[in-house]
């Protein structure tokens, strides 16, 4: 894994959002972290499958935040 790839895993780490952050900040980090897998899947040597899966069910996840919170305004 090269070093871009391991210090956005470190910082994504280090800024998850704690238990009672906005939903909008919630789905603002799984975007983050959606991106991240997908540039594990453009990478050379690793799963792109499995990247891409991750992503998908990171951008999901978002987006059921964000629509949960405007349904709920």
């Amino acid at each position: 894994m090269n070093y871009h790839i391991l210090r956005e895993f470190g910082e994504l780490t280090l800024n998850r959002p704690c238990l009672d952050a906005p939903p909008t900040v919630v789905a603002a980090w799984y975007e983050r972290k959606a991106d991240l897998f997908e540039c594990i899947a453009a990478a050379e040597g690793h799963d792109s499958a499995g990247a891409l899966r991750q992503a998908r069910l990171a951008r999901r996840h978002a987006f059921l935040l964000v629509t949960a919170a405007g349904n709920a305004a």
